[in-house]
């Protein structure tokens, strides 16, 4: 630890459960999909490593295989000795590091996120799950007494391959929490009826594995606080939960998640939609149950700032962070060492849990990296031979392939058409919810100076200036132009009468005040930047709205934002409407659209209507490439240019293109 950091709390030691922790940075548990049939990767491997190395204290695994009903072939093997060599490598990964390793115990019960049922699920009732309608296997009270058994013996398992401890995992709407909730456990046995019933299978899990376990071993506990269920769990319930929990005397450190299985998923991972850091408040409340158990901040903390405050005032002792520390894994060796401006910053845009969910491998929007040996650290070997480089376009794409390469060795000139950089990305960064974006461009140009890129913009590059620069090759990463829909006639085609949402909302970011009638927003792009959009409409017309030909909005977007877009749509009040396309705008004369539904083709007219814009696919700018081969040059489309694409495809084939050189 330095002694001169700006962060003297953060990176001070503590004990728990009489294991001594480096600094107060947590890793909070993140399903990777790095696993292969139960067994760690390299990748696995990599990740774990770069995290335990770049400066974290702690690190809580992804939920791991632990019993007969939770075997998942993505989950690390701990259920039986054969996994042990596997669960071995990982503790030897993490704590030669002087980092701590927690293995996680949770069941997601009758929780699930994915499409579709899940037949196997076991649960405290016969009650279904809101999201899947995945009704479970009731547990016995003896199926119930070899779980804790199984887990018990898991967590021995643990402790005998390295590991320094366990979280038992009971919010979020997993196992645990449906028999701590009175709304998902009507269970009339010793595992149910009053708090101390419900609580049970929680607390005597926790006596059992220190009993089996002793110390030093880390208990840790993840209990809900409010899980945005009628009926279910509030902070009063949670408070409860809390002080029955602390009287087994056996926690050596506890946080507190908000969300569940239901409508409030989206509360789970919050985002920039609403206030940083929303739940400190109440952790620090809920904490007063046991002052002396250790507890962690949790929830949209992106910044070592936050962390210092949260570990000052009273709230936390430790910071848990997931999402920062996928996009940067030297979080905590660059904030000690005082260069925090070198982070790359989560935008909390949860993309990396829509990877993971929709079953594909952790990814990040502002880290191509995930998983690389040296991610933590990296050196970005020489090219064998320096090459002029020149990129059109100052988007994300662009500036991503323009800083690698740049680092590689290469000389490297980025034209951009507009006077700052950052294409598409900046606009979205500028609506509602956007801002955090700003921090994916921001450190894409300032690294790229560092590495010497030669940046011209406000220049709309043309042949002649790019073949004066006598170019090895060129990326032209100059985007995409929505495309006009095919219900807007010839005398409509005009951005002046029926502008695409991108240009309204660049006219609308320039005003302030509400005007009468109703914005018309007319989606078949569906992704995230149009509902920002839409947002900003709210708060420039007093009604809008919003016409799908799809059964819902948002379909390119997670579940878990999909969510959040629906909350804050229905709370602005915006009038959806699906299934449903624009017939013709004759009737814009009258101050009306007529819609028609795509199956029935039933006609329903929209009023008081004082303007249009519409959301599409987009057509790839890609004009300028044939000229550059025409003229013998070596160009390549990159970003939206290659084909539309969103943040994470962007930077990733960015960074792809530079490292390919």
């Amino acid at each position: 630890m330095s002694s001169s950091t700006a962060y003297p709390t953060l990176f001070s030691p503590l004990t728990l459960g009489g294991v001594p922790v480096r600094n107060r940075l947590a890793h909070a548990s993140i399903q990777t999909r790095f696993i292969h049939d139960h067994a760690p990767t390299e990748t696995y491997l990599n990740y774990m490593t770069a995290r335990a190395r770049g400066g974290t204290g702690l690190i809580v695994t992804e939920p791991l295989a632990m019993s007969i009903y939770n075997r998942d072939n993505y989950k690390l093997r701990a259920w039986d000795d054969n996994g042990l060599s596997g669960l071995q490598q990982v503790a030897d990964a993490v704590e030669q590091h002087d980092c701590r390793l927690v293995g996680q115990v949770q069941d997601p019960g009758r929780g699930r996120h994915s499409i579709g049922r899940n037949d196997g699920a076991v649960g405290a009732s016969a009650l279904p799950d809101d999201l899947s309608w995945t009704v479970p296997r009731v547990l016995t009270v003896a199926a119930i007494e070899a779980l804790i058994e199984s887990w018990t013996d898991a967590a021995h398992r643990l402790q005998r391959a390295g590991f320094s401890g366990v979280e038992l995992s009971a919010g979020h709407g997993h196992l645990f929490h449906q028999f701590l909730s009175v709304w998902s456990n009507r269970r009339d046995d010793r595992y149910g009826g009053d708090l101390d019933g419900r609580a049970r299978l929680l607390t005597e899990l926790i006596g059992s594995i220190r009993a089996r376990c002793g110390r030093p071993f880390i208990i840790g506990l993840k209990l809900p606080g409010h899980d945005g269920i009628d009926g279910s769990i509030t902070l009063d319930d949670a408070r409860e939960i809390a002080t029955v929990v602390a009287a087994t005397g056996d926690v050596d450190y506890w946080t507190f998640a908000w969300g569940a299985h239901a409508n409030s998923l989206h509360d789970h991972l919050p985002d920039a939609h609403g206030e940083r850091h929303p739940y400190l408040e109440a952790i620090r409340d809920l904490r007063s149950v046991a002052p002396g158990i250790p507890t962690g901040a949790l929830g949209y903390l992106t910044d070592p700032n936050e962390c210092e405050k949260a570990l000052t005032d009273g709230t936390a002792d430790l910071a848990f962070l997931g999402r920062p520390l996928i996009t940067d894994p030297a979080f905590g060796n660059k904030a000690r060492i005082g260069k925090e401006a070198t982070i790359r910053y989560c935008v909390s845009c949860n993309s990396c849990w829509r990877a993971i969910i929709e079953g594909n491998r952790l990814a990040c929007d502002n880290n191509p990296r995930v998983g690389m040996a040296d991610e933590d650290a990296p050196t970005f070997e020489a090219s064998n031979q320096s090459q002029r480089i020149v990129v059109v376009g100052g988007g994300i794409a662009g500036l991503e392939a323009a800083w690698v390469a740049a680092a590689r060795g290469h000389r490297v000139t980025l034209f951009g058409a507009s006077d700052e950089f950052g294409g598409k990305t900046r606009l979205h960064a500028a609506l509602p919810g956007g801002e955090n974006l700003s921090s994916i461009y921001d450190y894409q140009y300032l690294t790229g100076k560092q590495h010497g890129v030669h940046f011209e913009f406000g220049v709309k590059a043309t042949l002649a200036d790019i073949t004066a620069l006598q170019p090895d090759r060129v990326w032209v990463a100059t985007g995409a132009t929505m495309a006009t829909p095919e219900f807007i006639p010839e005398e409509y085609a005009d951005p002046d009468i029926v502008p695409d949402v991108r240009t309204l909302a660049v006219q609308m970011l320039g005003r302030s005040g509400r005007e009468p009638g109703r914005m018309v927003v007319v989606d078949g792009d569906h992704t995230e930047m149009t509902y920002a959009v839409v947002e900003l409409l709210t708060e420039r017309f007093e009604n809008v709205s919003l016409v799908t030909p799809r059964e819902r909005i948002a379909s390119d977007v997670s579940l878990i934002n999909r969510q959040g877009i629906y909350q804050r749509l229905s709370d602005k009040r915006v009038d959806i409407v699906t299934n449903a396309a624009p017939h013709d705008l004759d009737a814009l004369d009258e101050a009306a659209i007529d819609v028609v539904n795509v199956w029935s083709g039933h006609r329903q007219r929209i009023d008081d209507v004082v303007g249009l814009t519409y959301a599409t696919t987009r057509i790839p700018n890609d004009a300028l490439i044939q000229e550059l081969v025409d003229a013998g040059i070596d160009a390549r489309p990159l970003g939206d240019c290659f084909a539309p694409r969103g943040v994470m495809a962007a930077t990733r084939q960015g960074y792809e293109v530079a490292m390919d050189l």
